[in-house]
This record gives structure tokens, C-alpha cells and sequence, in this order.
């Protein structure tokens, strides 16, 4: 059965082999085609790959992004700069007491005027009238007594009712000059009441006659400061102890500043712009409260000369007297 089926094959086939054959060797052609340009793509394709993987490998894996705020490196990663002062250059301290010591007298207007041994002589401090005390560890006028005469032994009668008090060096210029103080008592010795009653601060004090003087507390409840000229220079028709004061600055109400038992700090700033005009500040608690010029009001500015303290008809204690240079 088989040869009969491949014997009628040839006999379908007899005469159609010239198109068997073109048709093989179309096919032939095809299958060549199809091959050769498999091997083609493939070879062309490796070398890019491996190319691509090469620069895969040698290119440097990006860091990963975050979202996390940037923060201030670590001082180990960073220089730092030197740092700027935020404060001024030290001043020199030109002068200090602290008015600490046992209880007792310190000095006196009987050490300026007497030529008698007293021994209340004091190295820096010079008094033209009053009596200056130590009590409970500061400074203390003693009750502001009257006296006609000055004594030695003052410690009861005082005469600090006029309450004059000065450094003995003269040649402070440009400085600040502070103190602490509290009020005690107005009056009580005796003597009579006055508009000018209260504490103040001398600066530039050339003489008694010729200074800058800053009211520090008033009974009344005012501050303010003035210049002192001698009167045979300003020829003033009301003189003070042979002196005329002239306002520098308008009066300013501080009432709190007149109640007994509260410690406050003062300082006096004087200082010469670069024109050579005295400025005159006064600072409360820290806190600038009045300021005025000097343009030769009524007779020469002062520029140099001691500083000290004033009372008048007041019971008080200070401490820690300083003078700054500026």
C-alpha cells in the first residue's frame, strides 16, 4: 500500500518539478535571510549591552534624597570664625569706695578747717562742711544737726544739714560717676527746710563756686542739673554762697524717687564732644533721665576738677562711690 501512495505522488508531481524547484529555492533564499539577520542583530546587540552594563558598574551610585530639613553642619565640619565682641573695650576704674568699714566717723569739715589734730583724716576725701559716718557697713550723713561750731568728735552733732562731700583728686575729665543711695529722713536736726533739700552728685567741681551739680532726689520730687559760676563772673542778682546756678536741663517730676527706705543707683556721665562742649547726663537705675550742654552758659565750661557728693537738710545712706573713666 505505501508504494502505491508514493507512486501516485510521482505521478502528481511528473511535470511540476520546474516549480518545485523555484519554489525551493525561494524558500532556501528566505530561511537565509531570516538566519543572517538574526546572527546580525545579535552581534551588534552584545557589545552595546556590555558597553551599557561597563558604565553602570564604574558610575558612582547618586545619594538617595530625603526630605528632611537641612541642618547647621557640625562644628567639626565647619570653620568658625572668630568671634566678634558684642562688648565694649573694659573702662578703667579711676576711683572707688565702697564706704564699707565698722561704724564710726569717716572724716569731717572739722579735718579742713582746724589745724588742730583730729584723726578722722581721710587720704581721699575732703569735707567742707558735714560729717561723713560709716553705719550698719555703708556711708551715712548722720542726723542733718545745725551746729555753729565744728568739732572733732561729730558723730552726734553732725552739721549735715549742709552735707558737702569731694574727692580730694581734681583731674577727673571724661567720666561717669555713680553711687548707690537711700533716703532716710527729711530734716530732723534742727535745721530749716528747703526747695533744694535732697541728695546730688558734683561733677567737674573746680571750686564751691564753680561746678556741675545733678539732683539726684529732691523732697519735692524733682531732679534736674545745673552749673555753678561765681558770682564776680555771671553777676547774677540772687547769688548762693557767692555762686550763681543756671539750669541746664529743665526740671523732671521723679516722686518716686523721694520715698525713704528704697535703695537707687545714680551715675553722672560728664563728657566733652569733639567741639570741647561739656554734656552733662544723668541716669537713673540704668536709665538716662536728663542730659544738657554747656555752652559756656554764663561763664567758661568746666573740663576737668573732683567730684563729690551734696546734701542739703537730709538723712541718708550711699555706698559704692565710682569713678569711671570714658
Amino acid at each position: 500500500m505505501y508504494y502505491s501512495y508514493m507512486a501516485k505522488l510521482i505521478d502528481i508531481l511528473k511535470g511540476k518539478w520546474r516549480y518545485l524547484l523555484v519554489i525551493s529555492f525561494v524558500l532556501v533564499v528566505f530561511i537565509e535571510m531570516v538566519v543572517g539577520s538574526f546572527i546580525l542583530r545579535a552581534t551588534l546587540y552584545r557589545p552595546v549591552q556590555n558597553q551599557a552594563n561597563k558604565s553602570v558598574k564604574s558610575a558612582p551610585s547618586a545619594p538617595p534624597k530625603t526630605t528632611t530639613l537641612e541642618t547647621e553642619p557640625s562644628k567639626t565640619d565647619r570653620k568658625i570664625p572668630p568671634e566678634k565682641s558684642t562688648t565694649s573695650p573694659q573702662k578703667k576704674v579711676l576711683f572707688s569706695d565702697t564706704l564699707s568699714g565698722p561704724d564710726g566717723i569717716v572724716t569731717n569739715e572739722y579735718v579742713h578747717w582746724s589745724r588742730s589734730i583730729c584723726p578722722y583724716i581721710s587720704s581721699t576725701w575732703d569735707m567742707t562742711s558735714g560729717t561723713l559716718l560709716r553705719k550698719n557697713g555703708v556711708g551715712y550723713s548722720g542726723v542733718p544737726t545745725r551746729e555753729s561750731n565744728n568739732i572733732c568728735e561729730s558723730a552726734s552733732n553732725t552739721n549735715s544739714s549742709i552735707f558737702r562731700l569731694n574727692t580730694k583728686d581734681s583731674t577727673f575729665t571724661n567720666t561717669a560717676t555713680s553711687l548707690e543711695f537711700q533716703l532716710v529722713k527729711h530734716g530732723g536736726g534742727g535745721a530749716s527746710n528747703n526747695v533744694y533739700d535732697g541728695v546730688h552728685i558734683w561733677t567737674r567741681y573746680v571750686s564751691q563756686y564753680a561746678l556741675y551739680v545733678a539732683t539726684i532726689s529732691r523732697w519735692d520730687g524733682t531732679i534736674v542739673i545745673k552749673k555753678k559760676v561765681p558770682v564776680e563772673i555771671a553777676h547774677c542778682s540772687s547769688p548762693s554762697n557767692d555762686g550763681c546756678y543756671y539750669e541746664i536741663t529743665n526740671e523732671l517730676r521723679r516722686a518716686d524717687l523721694a520715698i525713704p527706705g528704697v535703695w537707687h543707683h545714680a551715675s553722672v556721665e560728664a563728657v566733652d564732644d569733639a567741639r570741647g562742649i561739656p554734656h552733662i547726663s544723668l541716669y537713673i537705675d540704668g536709665n538716662k533721665v536728663l542730659e544738657g550742654i554747656d555752652n559756656s552758659v554764663h561763664g567758661p565750661a568746666y573740663h576737668s576738677g573732683a567730684v563729690g557728693v551734696r546734701a542739703d537738710n537730709t538723712e541718708f545712706f550711699l555706698k559704692n562711690f565710682t569713678v569711671i573713666g570714658i
